[in-house]
This record gives structure tokens, C-alpha cells and sequence, in this order.
């Protein structure tokens, strides 16, 4: 798997695929985190946790064999993604339900945009990388729409949690991507 000794990214593509990668380093590690509190607070929620988290898992390994392949080393944000998304999951795990969709709901409508982005422009620039990414969508629209169904709108907390998730998940995206 790539680590520290391939060489920078030198293209749009290679680029795109190493924020990709971190960030799916993110998301495994929220959905381990949330899975870890909700033994405590959600016991209910432990099998599509789980499911989520091998989903999240299969899409990094996707993309730590695309930058493999092309010689490339992960991207700055890897551990920081893990870390953070470690905090939030355990954190949102703890609060409970609510918390768990809001995040879930919150990043997947991030990652969705950015993910439809990268297909347009993937389709015409690099083929490999475009099945990476096209591969794992159906995916991510499944946690987002599972997600979106149990956010209540009108709950405070929910639509302040997503604001902040949204808004972190697209400060990573951009620092991944400078």
C-alpha cells in the first residue's frame, strides 16, 4: 500500500485520488469510532456500522492501489483524516442516533459533490482513476440516503452538527487538494 515513499502527485487525477484516499481514511475510522460507542449508547446500530465501515474500507484500499500503481505516496491530510474522523465518530457515536445519521448525512453530501466533480472530470483525463471513483458511488449515495432518511430537519443539533461536519469535510477536501 502506499505510504511516505512514492513521489508527490503530478496530476489533476493523482491529486484527486490521494484527497480520496485520506479521506476514506476518514470515514472508515468515523464509522470505527461510532461502532466502538455504540456498544455503549446504540447497540441497534453496530450492523450497518459495520457494514458502512467495510464499505469505507474496500474504498481505500481502491485508491491506495491506484496511487501504488502510480507511484504515488498518500496525501499530508491520511493521518490527520484518521484522527479526526476517530474524534467526530466517537464523539457522535456517544451523543447517539441523531448524531450518528446528522454525521454520516453531512459528509456523504460533501463527498457526493466532490466525487460528481471528479467523474466529470476524470471521464476525459484518466480512465483508471474514473472507475476508482465511479466504483465507489452507488455506496456513498447508499450511506447518504440511508443517512438523509433519519435526519430531522428540525432538530437544533442536527442541523448545527451537519453545518460544522459539512464545513470540515470541505476544509479537508481543500487542504488535500492545494
Amino acid at each position: 500500500m502506499p505510504n511516505n515513499t512514492g513521489t508527490p502527485a503530478q496530476t489533476i487525477a493523482q491529486k484527486m485520488i490521494k484527497v480520496d484516499h485520506a479521506g476514506e481514511n476518514g470515514a472508515v475510522n468515523i464509522y470505527r469510532a461510532q461502532g466502538l460507542a455504540a456498544q455503549i449508547r446504540t447497540r441497534s446500530l453496530l450492523p450497518q456500522l459495520r457494514e458502512f465501515q467495510a464499505h469505507e474500507m474496500h474504498h481505500r484500499t481502491l485508491f491506495a492501489l491506484y496511487l501504488k500503481r502510480q507511484g504515488v505516496r498518500r496525501c499530508v491530510s491520511y493521518h490527520m483524516c484518521g484522527i479526526g474522523g476517530f474524534a467526530l465518530g466517537f464523539v457522535t457515536g456517544l451523543i447517539g442516533p441523531k448524531a450518528i445519521y446528522a454525521t454520516t448525512y453531512a459528509v456523504e453530501n460533501v463527498v457526493l459533490k466532490h466525487l460528481a466533480h471528479q467523474l466529470d472530470y476524470l471521464k476525459n483525463n484518466d480512465a483508471e482513476a474514473y472507475d476508482c471513483v465511479n466504483e465507489i458511488y452507488i455506496d456513498e449515495q447508499e450511506h447518504h440516503d440511508t443517512a438523509q432518511s433519519e435526519v430531522d430537519p428540525k432538530n437544533l443539533m442536527s442541523r448545527a452538527l451537519i453545518w460544522v461536519v459539512k464545513a470540515c469535510t470541505q476544509g479537508v477536501i481543500k487542504f488535500g487538494m492545494r
